[in-house]
């Protein structure tokens, strides 16, 4: 643990009166756990863990904090943000604060945190490689990216080498592959088109589920 001397308590979410302490790096928090023991699969493990007589609550004071390796405390505030957040129901932020608490959210298993970030992405627009690394790293519903899968296939412009490393050799083969396929389907002239797309809308959204093994969604029969 870093020297007692060093540490600094968090500007806004350091709550004296809360009961859950925790440390990164030099940067000490206190929050309620309520939130940690209700919300994330991973931290009500490591806080409702039966204790032995006498042995002292992990967290519940600074000298015995829980410890979070290899996150940043800015980072580990976007996530509290969430639940300390003093605009009801608004949550106003950009989508490099949404990634990074998506991530986290993800990582220790905050199922409603995670499902709050997709949507709050889903309302933003942002470049479709940035969305689908996002939502491919941290397992979201697959079906939310076909749309963004098909923009990136049906552009004229190929895949740069940078966008390439971001989404891995997998998704980037996949991708080359769909695009190829989508320039070599004839037109109704039976003519090719090496820059033009031939295959589009819900046809496109077909070919790229099959592509990527995205299983369909079931949709509820109508009634008559």
């Amino acid at each position: 643990m870093a020297d007692v001397r060093s540490l600094t308590r968090h500007h806004t979410y350091y709550i004296p009166s809360a009961d859950l302490s925790f440390l990164l790096g030099h940067v000490q928090f206190r929050v309620h756990r309520y939130f940690f023991e209700r919300e994330s699969a991973f931290f009500k493990g490591k806080l409702t863990t039966p204790m032995s007589p006498g042995a002292v609550r992990l967290g519940s004071s600074d000298a015995d904090p829980l410890v979070l390796e290899d996150v940043r405390a800015e980072d580990f505030e976007r996530l509290l943000w969430v639940f300390y957040n003093p605009r009801y129901s608004l949550y106003d932020a950009k989508v490099d604060d949404w990634s990074v608490i998506l991530s986290l959210a993800h990582r220790w298993g905050f199922a409603e945190v995670k499902s709050l970030a997709v949507r709050e992405l889903e309302k933003k627009e942002f470049e479709p490689i940035d969305r689908i690394v996002y939502y491919q790293t941290n397992d979201v519903d697959r079906n939310l990216l076909i749309p963004h899968y098909a923009s990136v296939c049906a552009r004229q412009a190929p895949l740069t080498l940078a966008e390439g490393i971001k989404l891995g050799m997998e998704t980037t083969l996949v991708i080359a592959s769909a695009r190829e396929y989508i320039r070599a389907t004839p037109m109704g002239d039976g003519l090719r088109s090496p820059a033009t797309p031939t295959v589009a809308g819900e046809e496109l959204f077909d070919m790229i589920r099959e592509l990527f093994n995205i299983p369909a969604v079931d949709r509820p029969q109508s009634r008559n």
